[in-house]
C-alpha cells in the first residue's frame, strides 16, 4: 500500500526549539499596525520534508497572499516534492481570516483546496482547514503556530492507507 501525501515542516525537535526561541526573542509589535491590513501582500517560501510512497522527499515551494480586507487573506501556494519516486506537485489556493486584536497574538482560521499531481497515478483533490495563532515578531512579521486538517476527495483506500491527514503548521510570515 502507498501512503497518502503528508508534509512535515521540520524533522529535528532541536531545530524546532531553536527556531521558536529565536523568533519569540524578537521584539513584537501589535498586528494592528499593518501586518494583516487590506492591501498587504505576503510572499511564502516553503522548505520541508515528508515521507510518502515509501520514499523520503525534500519539499520546496513558493506562495503569494493578498489581504482583500483587513484580516482576510486570499493565497496560493505551489510545492514540489523532490528526491523520490513518484514525483509529486501540489497547488493550494486558500482563504484565511485573522482575528485581529490589540495584543501580539492573533488567532486565525482558514479553508483550503488542494490539487496533488502524482506521476503515474490519478491526481488527488482535497479540501481542508487550518487554525492557529500568529505571534507578531516585528512590524511586518509574525510567527504562525497551528494545525491543518486535509480530507482527500475520491481517495481509493486500496491505493492509499489513509484519506485524511492532520499535521502541525509552523510558519514565519513577512508582509510588504
Amino acid at each position: 500500500m502507498l501512503i497518502c501525501p503528508r508534509l512535515h515542516s521540520v524533522r529535528s525537535p532541536l531545530l524546532h526549539v531553536l527556531l521558536v526561541g529565536a523568533l519569540l526573542a524578537m521584539p513584537g509589535v501589535s498586528a494592528s499596525q499593518g501586518l494583516f491590513d487590506k492591501g498587504t501582500k505576503q510572499l511564502s517560501v516553503i522548505v520541508g520534508s515528508t515521507q510518502s510512497f515509501g520514499e523520503d522527499y525534500l519539499v520546496l515551494g513558493v506562495g503569494f497572499g493578498y489581504y482583500m480586507f483587513n484580516g482576510l487573506e486570499l493565497a496560493i501556494n505551489w510545492q514540489s516534492w523532490l528526491g523520490g519516486d513518484p514525483s509529486v506537485n501540489q497547488l493550494t489556493p486558500s482563504v484565511t481570516y485573522v482575528f485581529r486584536n490589540s495584543s501580539n497574538v492573533d488567532p486565525y482560521l482558514g479553508a483550503l483546496y488542494r490539487w496533488t499531481f502524482i506521476s503515474d497515478l490519478d491526481d488527488l483533490t482535497a479540501w481542508g482547514g487550518r487554525a492557529g495563532v500568529y505571534i507578531a515578531t516585528g512590524r511586518k512579521s509574525a510567527l504562525g503556530l497551528g494545525a491543518v486538517y486535509i480530507q482527500y476527495n475520491d481517495c481509493n483506500t486500496t491505493t492509499y492507507t489513509d484519506c485524511s491527514d492532520t499535521y502541525p503548521e509552523l510558519s514565519y510570515t513577512v508582509t510588504f
